[in-house]
């Protein structure tokens, strides 16, 4: 009797266990479900985070440390793709970096120190500290038991490479062309591949920059050359080639081989879709090559001017502050040796603005030596002392900078040995110190991601409920204007199949008629066959009007829009126009068109605020498969530049972002404001 009940006990014991392990199992499978839709490109940043941070509390739930500690390193990962979250991806890979020391998690630690030394170097003025967790990152690979592998001599080289780009920076040429043959070295000790093959064409690249920066031009060449000829070896590697023969053209124009750099840039302009495949790079080639004909005395000055406000047209677009405030010196340049001073002092004065604002000090002594030239007198002078105050400030840094890193790896040395000296005391305090932080940590950071779980479900929820709302709107619009519609052609075919055939019969029949009387009544009779022909026309032109192409021209979305910008004008007492130049309204998706709608209706309200106006145009058009929506109107305008923006245009923005679009304001005081908004479709 107790043999069976000793079977059934662990009958009962195996099935719980089995039923356990299936759930740790499946929670486990939702986890990694979570973190791999996090990771996918196909949806947008926010998306991308939710789905990491349910992760994290589905994590949190198991209470298993290393799957918490995988989950923060994934989410953490997934912040560092948007700026606006670097402080929030800090934050948590600091503390990703103790509980990985705490689990001993090799890979999680190298992983963090590589992402703090990448968000430090984004940092402004944080290059030390940004060198401080590459190196540590090398440190850790070296003394990793599998150091020898060929993809942890990749991983050093890369922590090389970024090393040397911060060194370059801070112009320790030097010290940045020794870490880089360090990476180069390393690779060459690793078989051939794609991947090595990208890392040797970018470091040759780098190599030739700093030979570059220090004018040894004809060994920049080589470098430059040698990145080229593997950038050949690479498949659908295109930008690698692009670069080498960008920065060659560039060294070639500082030797003063003026026909070799343009020979470059004019093959490189043959492809026809270098613009489309590198919109920046096409940019720098067309100032480049305005900047080296200029340099070249070329005579052609229409066509420098030309290439240069192209080129600067392009980077405006694309907003590059750097690329903007080189291009402005090279035009400041120009204008200025054509005689076009106040064309030379605008260009100048936005490459100062503008490398100050970047922080760029390259572009800023160009813009500060340009200004003392083109102002005259006290103010002329003050800006060839500012440009003198800040090239000494540089050659100062520049001293002190040159072992600056050496001394940051002699201190971490000496502070790695002390923490390991004073670990073993410290650690029975820090393990109790930890698992509270992290307890009441996790507890709070729980209750707030089911909040804003919470949240965002509801939010999203009222979305898809407005977005239904304004799509059955919009349906139902269509269903009216299609029965009215249908209406003006019964009735146009009622009085041209109806009415208008027993007129014709009726004045025929009494055409027939054989009346005799006097002169007058004859002349009446006639009269009155007249006028019912007449009649005739007049009903035959309102039933061809009812039915007329005029009235199919709108389409159902513009009757809509039509509908109320009557009823606005009314209220803001003004006139308005639609101009559609070809766009078909009924291919446009529906939550395009809704926030269209919206836009459309923020504007007007603006407009009818604000503006005075007294005419509106809505203009609609396609260009280069986007559409463009412009609102403009001819009220009294406003200040674009102002920090107070009203909830109408941050309603507006929010809508442009939703549909991956984009929008600029242009206003002119007492006279115009103009709105335009581009949307992928």
């Amino acid at each position: 009797m107790r043999t069976k009940y000793l079977y059934i006990f662990i009958l009962f014991l195996v099935s719980s266990l089995g039923a356990q392990n299936n759930t740790f199992k499946k929670q486990l499978d939702s986890i990694q479900e979570l973190r791999t839709l996090s990771k996918s490109t196909k949806f947008d940043l926010e998306t991308r985070i939710a789905y990491a941070r349910q992760a994290v509390a589905l994590s949190t739930r198991m209470g298993q440390d290393s799957i918490v500690l995988n989950s923060n390193s994934n989410l953490a990962w997934v912040y560092l793709h948007n700026g606006k979250y670097f402080d929030k991806s800090k934050t948590l890979l600091h503390k990703n970096l103790k509980d990985a020391y705490t689990l001993h998690d090799t890979l999680n630690i190298y992983h963090t120190f590589i992402r703090l030394g990448y968000i430090y170097a984004r940092s402004q003025k944080a290059n030390d500290s940004s060198y401080y967790y590459y190196y540590n990152a090398i440190k850790y690979i070296e003394n990793s038991p599998s150091y020898e592998e060929n993809k942890y001599k990749i991983y050093q080289a890369n922590i090389y490479n970024n090393i040397a780009n911060l060194q370059k920076v801070e112009q320790d040429y030097v010290g940045s062309q020794e870490t880089i043959i360090k990476a180069i070295n390393l690779i060459l000790t690793v078989p051939e591949s794609q991947e090595s093959l990208e890392f040797l064409s970018d470091a040759y690249n780098l190599l030739g920059l700093n030979l570059k920066d220090i004018k040894e031009y004809q060994k920049s060449l080589d470098y430059y050359q040698k990145s080229l000829e593997i950038s050949n070896k690479i498949p659908n590697k295109y930008q690698n080639k692009l670069y080498a023969l960008i920065n060659m053209a560039e060294v070639y124009r500082l030797m003063k081989y003026y026909k070799k750099a343009l020979l470059i840039y004019y093959d490189l302009l043959e492809d026809s879709e270098l613009f489309e495949k590198d919109p920046s790079s096409y940019g720098a080639i067309l100032n480049n090559m305005a900047y080296t004909m200029f340099l070249s005395k070329d005579n052609n000055v229409k066509k420098i001017d030309s290439l240069f406000t192209k080129a600067h047209r392009i980077f405006e677009d694309l907003q590059l502050p750097y690329e903007l405030s080189a291009s402005s010196n090279d035009m400041s340049k120009f204008y200025e040796a054509i005689n076009k001073k106040e064309k030379a002092l605008f260009y100048a004065d936005k490459a100062y603005d503008l490398s100050k604002t970047i922080q760029n000090y390259e572009e800023e002594l160009r813009a500060l030596k340009q200004l003392s030239k083109l102002k005259e007198g006290n103010e002329g002078k003050a800006y060839l002392y500012k440009y003198i105050a800040l090239n000494d400030s540089l050659i100062a840094n520049e001293r002190a900078n040159r072992n600056k890193f050496a001394r940051i790896q002699f201190e971490t040395d000496e502070y790695i040995k002390e923490t390991e000296r004073l670990s073993t005391q410290n650690i029975l305090i820090s393990i109790i110190a930890v698992i509270l932080i992290l307890s009441l940590g996790l507890l709070y950071f729980i209750r707030l991601q089911q909040g804003k779980h919470q949240k965002l479900l509801f939010d999203k929820e009222q979305q898809e409920a407005n977005q239904e709302i304004y799509s059955l709107m919009l349906r139902q619009q269509a269903k009216l204007e299609e029965g009215r519609m249908q209406e003006r052609h019964r009735i146009a075919e009622d009085l041209h199949d109806g009415i208008l055939s027993q007129l014709l019969g009726t004045r025929m029949n009494l055409g027939f008629l054989d009346l005799k009387g006097d002169k007058d009544t004859l002349e009446d009779y006639q009269r009155f066959l007249n006028e019912i022909q007449k009649i005739e026309k007049e009903i035959r032109l309102l039933s061809h009007e009812l039915k007329g192409d005029d009235v199919l021209i709108k389409t159902n979305f513009e009757s809509i829009m039509d509908h109320y910008l009557k009823n606005q004008s009314i209220v803001g007492n003004f006139k308005y126009e639609i101009i559609n130049k070809g766009i078909l309204f009924d291919s446009i998706n529906d939550f395009t068109k809704v926030n269209m709608y919206r836009i459309l209706q923020e504007a007007i309200q603006n407009i009818i605020k604000y503006a005075k106006a007294t005419h509106v145009w809505i203009h609609f058009y396609l260009e280069a498969e986007e559409l463009n929506l412009v609102i403009e109107d001819n009220g009294v305008g406003f200040d674009v530049n102002s920090d107070k923006k009203g909830i109408g245009l941050k309603n507006i923005a929010s809508r442009v972002q939703k549909l991956k679009g984009f929008f600029k304001i242009e206003s002119i005081p007492n006279k115009k404001t103009l709105i335009h908004i581009i949307i992928p479709v």
